[in-house]
């Protein structure tokens, strides 16, 4: 045994505030026993890597911005590889992520995608019921041939239906208590898991904390050291810089790496808040500037380690469109909807016969810190404000409803849109952006301005709806958040801190 495990302090017996469907087969015993060791043990570190992450935001606030690491050159530089994907990983050209719901994994299943994603952070509708209803759902879903991740919620988010030592487990932490109590015999029995995607590692310490994680659970599950495999998503600009650091702490567990455009521009959006110079537009190129550079990292990165770099999928249907990542590299991408299965099969048939592109002989370009950190550039315009408040209020309001992801002008926007809509409106505010307006002249953004746009949204929402509806659409809440969450000084880290507390409160 350890000297860890001497020393783990006992874990509080768990204090659960909510009964929900389920909750009799969900949370037994054993997956709270779980939560509460794993809270007990890592609440200490967790807090710890939280400083951290606010000393880096204040160094960047004074100008000095990230780069790479002088005491990890020897990891960057060496020869080493992760460990090759299970049999069933190898072809991930084809990735469609869904809800932790019955219907919805059945339809998945039914597309011919070669992975399935279930999301319990983004895709899954929040709220206590629905995620105990996902686990269930997962526990009674039949046994199938093709492979599946699960993306926990992130560790810095709470969870306030179960208490620990007087405070909220961290929702990552209790997600993984739950996957692991009830689907890591069955899924391992099978050599189908559980495989995992983290989202929310701001760094490569964050990364050795979850490898401490996933030691512990494997452990308590009775499995063989390195059964949990994970593929890591790129979600902040300080992860763009440490890919071969996270990788290594991985390594024996490493799936890949593949990268989300909306919480890395709001990563971004936030780490760049002091520099006048890095102002966004809302319309960014994908292939340009700081996300074509992390982009293109992450293939250089993955390939080199023998891994795989797997894209999030162009906002497109088009065969071409959809083609453009695995031209880049890429051997897969992830798709948010099912519709868009065929046209990604027709290109990658075209852009990617083989199984994937690790140790294809590709030319590389260097990557300089500068590159990492490139703004994007263009006009701010009354129609992408107009349109930035739009999807900032509706995304919030269905999550906050217990919605989950929404079609907003035919595209899917969730929680993550709302909280990109709601840092991009924060810099053009605190920069007093100039906005170009659609009758030629311009105009300043003032945090009055905003808010005349904020009841425009509001009036044009009850005209539509109706006002019960707009009610019980929880927009009025969502406004006020984002109005709050834009003028604050500093900004929130992300709008799920201020919404949250109104999830499970429809009344």
């Amino acid at each position: 045994m350890s000297l860890d495990l001497v020393h783990a302090p006992a874990a509080p017996k768990p204090v659960l505030l909510r009964d929900v469907p389920g909750a009799d087969r969900v949370l037994t015993e054993e997956a709270l026993a779980l939560a509460a060791e794993l809270q007990t043990r890592f609440a200490p570190k967790m807090q710890a890597l939280s400083v951290a992450r606010d000393r880096r935001q204040e160094r960047a606030d004074e100008g000095r911005l990230p780069d790479y690491l002088e005491d990890t050159a020897g990891i960057r530089k060496g020869m080493w590889t992760c460990t090759p994907a299970p049999e069933g990983l190898r072809d991930r050209r084809i990735g469609l992520a869904s809800a932790a719901e019955a219907g919805a994994l059945a339809m998945a299943r039914s597309c011919g995608a070669s992975t399935l994603l279930v999301d319990l952070d983004e895709t899954t509708a929040p709220g206590f019921a629905n995620l105990i209803a996902g686990i269930a759902a997962l526990i009674e879903a039949p046994d199938d041939h093709t492979p599946m991740l699960i993306r926990p919620r992130p560790l810095g988010r709470d969870e306030p239906a179960l208490l620990i030592g007087g405070h909220p487990v961290s929702a990552g932490l209790f997600d993984i208590a739950l996957i692991v109590t009830h689907l890591a015999a069955p899924l391992s029995a099978r050599d189908k898991g559980p495989f995992l995607q983290l989202g929310g590692i701001d760094g490569h310490r964050e990364a050795r904390l979850w490898s401490e994680i996933l030691d512990i659970v494997e452990e308590r599950a009775g499995l063989a050291p390195g059964t949990i495999r994970a593929e890591v998503s790129l979600e902040s600009v300080n992860a763009g810089f440490e890919m071969d650091e996270i990788l290594w702490e991985l390594k024996g567990r490493a799936l890949g790496l593949t990268m989300r455009r909306a919480p890395l521009t709001a990563s971004y959006l936030r780490l760049m808040r002091a520099h006048a110079d890095a102002v966004l537009p809302a319309m960014l190129d994908p292939e340009a500037a700081f996300l074509g550079t992390c982009a293109a990292r992450m293939v250089k990165v993955a390939h080199r380690r023998g891994t795989h770099a797997i894209a999030e999928a162009p906002d497109s249907s088009d065969a071409g469109a959809l083609r453009r990542p695995l031209d880049e590299g890429c051997d897969g991408m992830w798709l948010a909807t099912p519709e868009r299965v065929e046209p990604a099969r027709e290109a990658t048939s075209r852009a990617l016969p083989g199984t994937h592109q690790i140790g294809k002989p590709r030319q590389y370009f260097r990557i300089s810190p500068e590159m990492l950190l490139k703004p994007h550039t263009g006009p701010v315009t009354e129609a992408g404000l107009r349109g930035t408040v739009h999807i900032a209020i509706g995304a919030l309001a269905a999550w906050i409803a217990g919605r989950g992801p929404v079609r907003i002008d035919d595209s899917l926007h969730g929680l993550a849109s709302a909280d990109l809509a709601r840092a991009r409106l924060g810099q053009w505010l605190a920069h007093g952006t100039t906005v170009e307006m659609e009758a030629g002249d311009s105009r300043r953004m003032t945090a009055d301005w905003l808010a005349e746009l904020i009841h425009e949204e509001i009036v044009a929402l009850v005209e539509w709806l109706g006002p019960h509806s707009f009610h019980r659409g929880r927009y009025a809440s969502a406004a006020r958040i984002v109005q709050e969450a834009a003028c604050a000084t500093p900004q929130p880290d992300h709008v799920a801190r201020l919404a949250a507390p109104l999830l499970d409160t429809l009344d």
